[in-house]
């Protein structure tokens, strides 16, 4: 089993607090009678991982070890109909008890999915600065590595001033010079 020793140093790795919770959550599903789809996206709304990988957790690991669990939970909920439904009540007395529980893992479940999804835009607008400022300074290096970068609008000191004028003065007398003939002060210099 080496591979299986190669998931446990991962970063990213299921730690036994999640699984309980994912366990938890599934089997809650199981006893009110909701279908584990919605189990497994109410644990990835609170885990911070996607419904899939709640499901993949869910089935290739924990279903295994949570037969009896799983067994119970279903006899609950078939105890829990029962009782909720015994044959001398009506049926608006057993709607108006589900509806609620159903309407609470509702508003649970969207204010959680709020908050992940809150969490997650602070981390895009986050990323997003970042990434402008990456790009900025990945364009001023641009600048500085290129070989035509003539910053124009910085003034010239005097020093570089008079330095330039030197170098543009000793190009115009050797090219007169050039031009004139006089290739032997040409040779001299």
């Amino acid at each position: 089993m080496q591979s299986a020793e190669k998931w446990v140093n991962r970063s990213d790795a299921w730690t036994p607090a999640d699984d309980e919770r994912l366990t938890s959550l599934v089997l809650q599903h199981i006893r009110r009678g909701s279908t584990q789809l919605r189990a497994f996206d109410a644990a990835a709304a609170e885990l911070g991982r996607t419904a899939a990988a709640c499901g993949y957790r869910w089935n290739g690991v924990l279903r295994k070890q949570k037969q009896t669990e799983i067994e119970n939970a279903k006899q609950e909920r078939k105890t829990f109909s029962r009782n909720r439904n015994p044959l001398g009540a009506g049926i608006q007395s057993s709607t108006a008890v589900g509806s609620s529980e159903p309407m609470q893992d509702v508003i649970h479940f969207l204010q959680v999915y709020d908050e992940h999804f809150q969490r997650l835009k602070e981390e895009l607008t986050q990323i997003q600065l970042e990434r402008n400022s990456l790009l900025e300074k990945i364009e001023q290096l641009n600048m500085q590595q290129s070989p035509t970068h003539h910053p124009i609008d910085a003034p010239l000191t005097p020093e570089q001033l008079v330095a330039d004028s030197h170098t543009l003065f000793a190009i115009m007398e050797r090219a007169r010079r050039l031009l004139s003939g006089d290739i032997a002060k040409l040779e001299t210099e």
